[in-house]
């Protein structure tokens, strides 16, 4: 009797677990599931924004491939991508070495906590700034450049304007480019390297730069695999930069795939073509994020 008390006891208390669960199950299907199978599936029909669907196959995918804006938007993708890859991975790591070797403790908090001052600014805001600095007449870049003789004082600079400086613009934007979490989670890495492993490389006659070589950066690889894999799904899927300042001008320079979609989408109206550029972004993405994880090693592989 004991046995079936206890029984029933435990299906109630099963039930009660998934009863309480059933919220997080139905917001993941309704909010992350749902909207790329939705999306994937709308990909082989003439979908437009007022919900009229006539099925056209694979003509989405047909016109994508001849399309010249979005074959022009993936290398530009890249263009951009690639260098802010480096900078994101190489820069916070040089910063948290830095301030892992700082000796003092005290000294060393200070120093995280300066780090992560400047991200409770909104990335809007952050974006708006640079705007700002890169204003052609009167913005902090060109005064600078005014201040030091570099440029006549009459000059004008249109940083924004120009299809030769546009992604350079870009990819400096953010300078010094130190992200204050990135930084972190490098110097929790760093902290999580047995002592004694240091200890020893020292009194071996080890230079630092010996030391962050052979012992940092093989304890670091999964930091750098995390970085490598979100900053590429990161960058392929941003287009708030173009959103805020440059509307992918001039003319198409600074077209990228995801912002393509977006005007396709809600400029256009044209929900099917749109999703069909989500599509093709979602396999690049994974075939890029698979081959960085397969292709990184770390201390746990």
């Amino acid at each position: 009797m004991k046995s079936r008390s206890a029984l029933i006891a435990s299906i109630w208390g099963s039930r009660k677990a998934y009863l309480f669960l059933s919220p997080l199950f139905i917001g993941l299907i309704l909010f992350c599931y749902y909207p790329p199978i939705s999306g994937i599936y709308h990909s082989f029909f003439d979908w437009d924004s007022v919900g009229k669907e006539v099925f056209v196959g694979l003509d989405n995918y047909r016109e994508l491939f001849r399309d010249q804006v979005f074959l022009d938007s993936i290398p530009t993708a890249f263009l951009i991508l690639v260098p802010r890859l480096i900078i994101g991975i190489v820069i916070p790591l040089i910063a948290a070495e830095m301030i892992f070797n700082v000796r003092k403790k005290k000294a060393q908090s200070i120093y995280r906590v300066l780090i992560l001052l400047p991200i409770v600014a909104p990335g809007v805001v952050g974006l708006l700034i640079w705007k700002n600095i890169y204003d052609p007449a009167n913005g902090l870049l060109i005064s600078i450049m005014k201040a030091f003789g570099w440029i006549a004082p009459d000059a004008v600079i249109d940083w924004l304007g120009s299809a030769d400086l546009i992604i350079p613009s870009i990819i400096f934007m953010g300078f010094p480019w130190i992200g204050g979490t990135s930084v972190l989670i490098y110097m929790a890495g760093l902290m999580n390297i047995s002592t004694e492993v240091i200890e020893s490389a020292e009194l071996d006659g080890a230079s630092l730069l010996r030391r962050i070589w052979h012992i940092d950066l093989p304890h670091l690889m999964g930091q750098v695999r995390f970085f490598l894999i979100f900053g590429i799904i990161g960058g392929l899927q941003d287009f708030g930069i173009q959103i805020v300042l440059t509307s992918g001008g001039p003319g198409y320079s600074t077209y990228v795939p995801a912002y393509y979609m977006y005007v396709e989408a809600f400029t256009a109206g044209r929900m099917g073509y749109a999703t069909t550029i989500g599509t093709v972004m979602f396999i690049v993405i994974f075939l890029l994020s698979l081959f960085a994880y397969r292709g990184m090693k770390t201390e746990t592989n």
